[in-house]
């Protein structure tokens, strides 16, 4: 069955218990509550709390919620799935149980994180960086990235790349490359780099808000662009996000860099098997998706217009120039926002 935006099969507030009792996920007449959460812009998703469980149910759509055209294959619903259970087997406790697949209704439910938690996001926007989320998510993208590098590792759903030319290569790297033909040979460059450095586990979505925190405790979330990869990209994803909420929130840049750091450095430390890891082509990426977060398919929202201008200042400068450190990184951030 193929869905469409306006297809009475995609799920909602109204409709999702009925869905989860003929699924057998919840038992008939039982108190529950339903709320719609926010999820990003590719499902929809709906957070069900009951008597007996806590589900999350998503729901993949073919057009984003995003101003322009943008398509993907709900199919994806399946490439999540089993992700998470390939991540649970390396990292358990770190990512949701996945309580139901629905090849048919391309839906995935999974276990819900406990009342209290919040998206890493909302904290980092809220002033409260928390190094220790950092390293750790250093330490596990570092164990998905080296218990991964061998051939026959990953399920077959993870082995190609159609999600991520869909979802990022192409409404990232390519729609940039329109927009800005000046920088189009470096920007399509990396781009075929990426397709061409199939390496190991890559999560593809690896962000702030992608990590729900508790107390003392974490879940990734978020892996329907999960594929077999270049590990550079999930580096260079989360640096890129740190470094946005800095150009941001220019208060808290110096703690923004303190989790940088540690997650770089926790990152460096368990991943030292990983082929051919360089700073310089980390932070050609970052460039990449910090120029995507601007004038991509989906720019980063909370960006004033003066955000905007120096967030492309340094991606320029990172692209034509890549640094070969961190601190060196900084520095450029630093010269462009007082530009």
């Amino acid at each position: 069955m193929v869905l469409s935006s306006s297809d009475s099969t995609l799920l909602d507030a109204g409709s999702v218990v009925g869905y989860l009792v003929g699924r057998g996920v919840l038992r008939e007449g039982r108190a529950v509550e339903v709320e719609t959460l926010g999820g990003g812009v590719s499902n929809v998703v709906l957070g069900v709390r009951g008597y007996e469980r806590d589900v999350v149910v998503k729901q993949a759509l073919p057009k984003l919620r995003v101003a322009e055209e943008w398509y993907a294959p709900e199919e994806r619903s399946g490439v999540e799935a089993a992700a998470l259970v390939l991540a649970g087997e390396l990292t358990p406790g770190v990512v949701p149980r996945v309580v139901d697949r629905d090849p048919q209704r391309h839906s995935l439910t999974v276990e819900r994180a406990p009342r209290g938690w919040s998206d890493w996001k909302r904290l980092l926007l809220g002033g409260g960086p928390q190094p220790w989320v950092a390293e750790r998510l250093g330490e596990v993208l570092a164990t998905w990235h080296m218990g991964t590098l061998a051939q026959g590792t990953l399920p077959a759903e993870l082995e190609g790349i159609l999600h991520f030319e869909h979802l990022r290569l192409n409404p990232y790297y390519a729609t940039v490359a329109a927009r800005a033909p000046e920088l189009a040979p470096d920007v399509l460059g990396l781009a075929e780099q990426l397709r061409q450095r199939r390496i190991c586990f890559v999560h593809g979505d690896f962000s702030p808000k992608n990590v729900l925190v508790g107390a003392g405790a974490l879940w990734v979330v978020d892996f329907e662009v999960a594929h077999r990869g270049d590990p550079a990209f999930d580096v260079a994803f989360m640096i890129c996000h740190l470094v946005l909420k800095s150009v941001h929130i220019p208060k808290c840049a110096e703690r923004l860099d303190t989790c940088t750091f540690a997650f770089a450095q926790a990152y460096e430390a368990g991943a030292g098997g990983v082929p051919e890891f360089s700073w310089p082509y980390v932070l050609s990426h970052v460039a990449c998706l910090l120029l995507a977060r601007v004038r991509g398919k989906s720019p980063v929202e909370y960006l004033s217009e003066r955000g905007q201008q120096v967030a492309w200042s340094l991606g320029v400068s990172l692209l034509r120039e890549p640094p070969g450190s961190l601190t060196e990184l900084f520095e450029l951030r630093d010269r462009a926002s007082s530009k």
